[in-house]
Formats: C-alpha cells, structure tokens, sequence
C-alpha cells in the first residue's frame, strides 16, 4: 500500500475526476476500493465461505473453474458493489442480488 490513507486516495481521485483519460480514474478507483476491501474479510466469509463457488457453479462453471474463480470473482463483485452502493455488501446475497439487477438485467 503506498503511503497514502485510502481516503487521501479517494480524495486525490474525487479531485482529478474529469481530467482522465477514458477509464483511468474509474479504474484507479476500483483498484482502490478493491484493495481496500481486500484487506477486510467478508462478512459471511466464516458463515458461508464457498458462497463465491456456489454461485459460479449455478452459472454454469465447471467445479474446477469455480474453485479457481470463486476468491477473485468475490472480491471484484464485492469491489464493484461498494463502488455503486456506496456501503459494503453484508450478505453474499446482496452482492447476488445486485449483480441480477445491474449486471445480468442492464440490456
């Protein structure tokens, strides 16, 4: 982590806003919070731990993919949630309800 808090970051990234290029700020701002919660276990991860490989697996991923997937694919969801709710995701289901309604439901 560099020697900024993540809210100085998030600062100096609300303040540069409009002067990147393309998807820069948006994907420096989701690296950040990604890293943030990357350092935070997920509420359910003592509860429910395989919650991430269970969801893949119902999507169609073999048991191998979603084993491999499972730790990457919850925390960029986890990542992305935080980003458009503004709040951390407190139940798996809430990152499942949020990716069917702005993910698989956004034509």
């Amino acid at each position: 982590m560099s020697d900024l808090t993540y809210i100085e970051r998030a600062q100096f990234l609300a303040t540069v806003q409009g002067m990147g290029e393309g998807d820069e700020i948006p994907q420096a701002a989701f690296e950040l919070v990604r890293e943030a919660e990357s350092e935070t276990a997920a509420p359910w991860a003592q509860s429910d731990p395989l919650a991430a490989e269970r969801y893949l697996a119902a999507r169609g991923a073999t048991p191998k993919a979603a084993t491999a997937n499972a730790a990457e694919f919850e925390l960029s969801m986890r990542a992305l949630y935080a980003l458009a709710k503004g709040t951390r995701a407190q139940s798996f289901q809430d990152l499942a309800d949020w990716i069917e309604t702005n993910v698989d439901g956004v034509q």
